[in-house]
């Protein structure tokens, strides 16, 4: 898949911006606060319905504007198929269409749009908190297999239940039921997760360049205590049964696949440790890279790769290599800089568009 043609509507200082993609790079270049980014926060907008750099959706629409659109038309190459998708978005409403017909959940616009966006706080993959590095992974998981975001909607819902029991002794009847749920949904998730953890590895290794000095070991938690087995219900359950009255104190689910975290180590020692500031950020863009690689199961299907400010916080050594790197890579790129004469040189088929004050011109 890959985005052939992409339109804005009121994104930030976007008002208004159509532009006709290449499906192998494209690159944006114009001064800070010309509205590069805003075009890639739309990008993310479409693709998982929120910004990359904001949770709060009325900050990305335009002053004096009450919703902002995203649509695009999607190259499916191997049936040759094109078709619209959009995304209208308020305050208040979330309007999404594809192919001409309206459909309910954010999830089913995502798996046409398998974007991995790459930017300056993409190195919160290591420094953040579990959450970031649970949603890198289930991102994988979600387009690698089709069942996954089911088992993952249904864990939320029985882990809304459940909680709800250990806070409030009106339901707490229920709580067995729930926690029998939350304990056969475990080993489901635990696999999907392990599955996408396999398909990660594999394609880390086509990034060998770009982490020639930095080889990390992924070590999956499955948000249990050492000792204790995701797969094994039985286990679970006597588990659940020894810590009722802990979570009763707490209010809340304390153990389970909510709690799970994926460990970068180097050399067995968290990266986050023993790495500088810019192995961080090296390490996150090769394995966002290797992301986009794993989310295709098979050759036929092609990721989406956005880049942010591509040179941010790299050495010319490192810049050199990550451009090596992307030119083995058979996704489409949309990549935005300053400057696009280091890209031009870099790669002559790019189509290169310019921003200024927040409008956007294709060069020739």
């Amino acid at each position: 898949m890959w985005i052939s043609r992409l339109n804005v509507q009121h994104c930030r200082v976007i008002h208004s911006a159509e532009l006709a993609l290449t499906e192998h790079v494209n690159v944006l270049y114009g001064d800070n606060a010309s509205g590069k980014s805003s075009l890639l926060e739309a990008l993310a907008v479409l693709s998982r319905g929120r910004s990359f750099r904001t949770p709060r959706i009325a900050e990305v629409i335009t002053r004096g504007k009450n919703e902002l659109t995203v649509a695009a038309s999607v190259e499916q190459g191997v049936i040759l198929q094109s078709y619209p998708l959009g995304i209208t978005k308020s305050a208040e409403n979330t309007r999404i269409r594809i192919n001409h017909a309206d459909v309910q959940q954010q999830a089913e616009l995502s798996a046409h749009v398998p974007l991995t966006l790459i930017h300056p706080g993409s190195v919160e993959l290591l420094t953040g908190s579990p959450t970031n590095r649970r949603a890198f992974l289930d991102w994988i998981a979600f387009y690698r297999f089709t069942e996954f975001n089911m088992a993952w909607r249904n864990y939320q819902r029985v882990l809304k239940q459940r909680n709800a029991c250990l806070r409030d002794a009106k339901q707490r009847q229920a709580l067995p039921q729930w926690t029998r749920q939350l304990i056969a949904l475990q080993p489901i998730l635990w696999r999907y997760r392990q599955d996408a953890l396999t398909a990660l590895n594999a394609a880390l290794q086509g990034c060998a360049e770009l982490l020639t000095a930095l080889v990390p070991q992924l070590v999956l938690s499955s948000g249990f205590p050492a000792g204790i087995y995701p797969q094994d219900e039985q286990q679970l359950a006597q588990f659940f049964s020894e810590k009722t009255e802990q979570e009763l104190k707490q209010g809340f689910t304390l153990y389970g696949a909510h709690r799970a975290d994926l460990h970068i180590l180097l050399e067995g020692i968290p990266a986050l440790r023993v790495a500088s500031r810019g192995q961080l950020k090296i390490l996150a863009v090769g394995l966002l890279l290797a992301q986009s690689h794993a989310i295709a199961d098979d050759t036929t299907k092609r990721g989406i790769i956005a880049i942010d400010d591509l040179a941010s916080e790299l050495d010319e050594q490192n810049q050199q290599a990550l451009y090596n790197t992307l030119q083995t890579a058979q996704q489409q790129l949309i990549i935005t800089s300053t400057h696009h004469q280091p890209l031009k040189n870099w790669v002559n088929a790019a189509k290169v568009f310019q921003v200024k004050h927040g409008q956007v011109f294709a060069e020739s």
